[in-house]
């Protein structure tokens, strides 16, 4: 194997990485919108009188 093929797997791995990050960013985002759009269905529900428990957390 030479450098310049060495070189080429790192860079590889360097942006896999980035790649992964990303990914993990938007489902984080995701992850949280769904949590505020469950919040705001409890909040409409206990409104209305039923009783609820809440599955967040």
């Amino acid at each position: 194997m030479s450098s310049t093929e060495s070189e080429t797997v790192y860079d590889r791995i360097a942006k896999l990485e980035d790649e992964v990050a990303e990914l993990r960013s938007e489902v984080d985002f995701l992850k949280r919108a769904l949590r505020n759009e469950i919040a705001r269905y409890e909040v409409k529900m206990a409104r209305k009188g039923n009783e609820i428990s809440s599955i967040i957390d």
